[in-house]
């Protein structure tokens, strides 16, 4: 079955914001950044593994994806845990980023893509 949708390959699998029962009309930015990927045949949902979530990772790309993927989120404006200036430091550890943001940096240190590849559809 084709994984049409993208909630059904990032937000689903990755997300702990995402309520399956609540109709959400707007998608992160990184969700969004994953559907121009596949738009422009950069990735195919249909042949990416499930991959396992791996916190350290995320702190890893938090600086490189500020620009692209946070500033200009819809989401953070409501305030973004992840992205905040002074986290709660007993939190820190626990705190996801959206699964926008987990599956780009999946994609990117598992050789999907690249930077380059992500600044292209930014």
């Amino acid at each position: 079955m084709p994984k049409a949708d993208f909630k059904d390959y990032v937000c689903r699998p990755y997300c702990s914001f995402y309520k399956e029962s609540q109709k959400e009309e707007m998608a992160c930015r990184g969700a969004e950044v994953i559907k121009n990927l596949v738009m422009q045949q950069l990735i195919d949902p249909d042949t990416l593994p499930r991959f396992e979530k791996n916190g350290r990772l995320w702190r890893n790309y938090k600086k490189n994806f500020a620009k692209y993927i946070c500033a200009p989120c819809p989401f953070r404006i409501d305030g973004c845990d992840f992205m905040s200036e002074a986290p709660d430091t007993a939190d820190v550890e626990r705190i996801e980023p959206c699964g926008g943001f987990i599956l780009l940096s999946l994609l990117i240190e598992n050789d999907f893509i690249d930077m380059s590849s992500l600044e292209a559809v930014v």
